[in-house]
């Protein structure tokens, strides 16, 4: 009996002191998406005419990458709110040259809950009602939008000359009536790239549809 009364008291002595050991938590996961002030992940896309864009390949330059989606009316669906039906893209791409005249624009949509052939269609109606003359690559598996961490219809990024990311967020003010400056962050990034000078903000909420990923 008292041989069973000093196991048990053992038992209880070891259990409250493994009680009082602190837990371990996991560590929390790596946060998912591109870094700004980092290289900037390499890829390799093809675009709706069947061209292949290898993010190498412009090496020197500086590049936007503007996630897109046609059903959007954030982004390339008709809408009073639309950065392409309202003409934003078109007024930042020719700022943008303005100061990069080498710059490369590139769309990227990463839908993936229409089949691709069906995401191509609408991207090729969209490039024509609105006329897109940027090159819009098809990411369909996710891949590069989920490396880049894109989490919006449109999300941007601003990749300087040396493969660095300088900017990612947002397209600028969510929305701007008839007349008011464009506020455009990308503009800005650009232009304190060509200074010599911080991007400030180099980093922005972004705002528009979220993007679809499998």
């Amino acid at each position: 009996m008292i041989k069973h009364f000093f196991a048990w008291g053992a038992a209880l002595v070891i259990a409250s002191a493994a009680a009082a050991q602190p837990r371990l938590n996991p560590p929390p996961p790596a946060k998912a998406g591109a870094a700004v002030g980092k290289a900037a992940p390499a890829f390799t896309l093809t675009d709706i005419d069947g061209k292949t864009h290898n993010l190498s390949d412009y090496t020197g330059k500086v590049v936007v990458l503007e996630w897109f989606n046609a059903g959007c009316p954030w982004s390339g669906k008709k809408s009073p709110r639309s950065v392409h039906a309202t003409g934003r893209v078109k007024n930042l791409v020719s700022e943008a040259k303005k100061a990069q005249p080498e710059i490369i624009y590139l769309l990227i949509d990463s839908s993936a809950n229409r089949d691709k052939e069906t995401v191509i269609k609408e991207n090729k109606a969209a490039r024509d009602e609105f006329g897109i003359k940027q090159p819009i690559l098809i990411d369909h598996d996710g891949k590069v939008g989920k490396a880049y961490g894109a989490k919006t219809t449109p999300h941007m990024f601003v990749i300087g000359p040396d493969g660095k990311l300088m900017y990612a967020g947002a397209f600028g003010e969510r929305q701007v009536k008839k007349g008011d400056k464009d506020d455009n962050f990308v503009i800005n990034a650009i232009n304190k790239m060509k200074a010599g000078e911080p991007v400030e903000p180099a980093q922005t909420r972004p705002w528009g549809c979220g993007v679809k990923y499998n």
